[in-house]
């Protein structure tokens, strides 16, 4: 099931691509929205395989390339057929066209911030150790959500991953004084000594 499930995820997207170009060079529609169609299943098939979660430690580089790709086709092929459909050359409808092409530019920019900042976060950290997502019962100062990510970083300290700084990007940062409760639960079974300077109780 799980090499099924990988040959679809390096799969669709090629054929979502080839698709894609083909529609465009020979002008012909029925290709783009197969393209539309592919990568949008795609997208829902990661979004599921994740547990319906952009940030996490599933998108690492690979999916988050993978997922990228998708992403990208499927923004492409709306703008295309956006422009290119009768209904959308009238005046009201480059309005509708230009308003939502906006929308869709933004909105793929901002999912691919989150998605790469997530996965240079999950990638860039001590060797065998692994990512504890935290619940806060009360605000803390480097961030308002309510769940926080964590992680050994290279140099040994710990990092912190916020999901929502300004409400719609991940904030990175580092923890200078560590609650001792992450130092034992990201240490103790991966043998890993962080630099003793940032340790300390909250």
């Amino acid at each position: 099931m799980d090499t099924l499930s990988n040959i679809l995820h390096v799969s669709l997207p090629l054929l979502g691509i080839v698709l894609l170009v083909t529609g465009i060079v020979m002008r012909r529609t029925n290709c783009i929205k197969g393209a539309l169609w592919i990568s949008l299943i795609a997208l829902l098939l990661h979004y599921q395989t994740a547990g319906g979660e952009i940030l996490g430690t599933y998108f690492g580089y690979k999916n988050a390339a993978i997922y990228s790709i998708n992403l990208i086709v499927l923004i492409i092929t709306l703008l295309y057929l956006f422009f290119h459909l009768p209904i959308f050359q009238k005046k009201p409808g480059r309005y509708a066209t230009g308003l939502i092409s906006a929308f869709l530019v933004v909105g793929g920019i901002l999912l691919l911030i989150n998605l790469w900042m997530n996965a240079c976060f999950i990638e860039n950290r001590r060797a065998g150790t692994p990512i504890m997502q935290v619940t806060t019962f009360a605000p803390i100062d480097y961030c308002t959500h309510q769940y926080v990510f964590y992680k050994v970083g290279l140099d040994g300290h710990i990092n912190y991953m916020c999901p929502n700084h300004y409400g719609i990007i991940p904030s990175i940062g580092k923890l200078e004084i560590s609650p001792e409760f992450l130092l034992n639960y990201l240490t103790r079974q991966l043998k890993v000594e962080p630099k003793l300077g940032g340790v300390g109780k909250n």
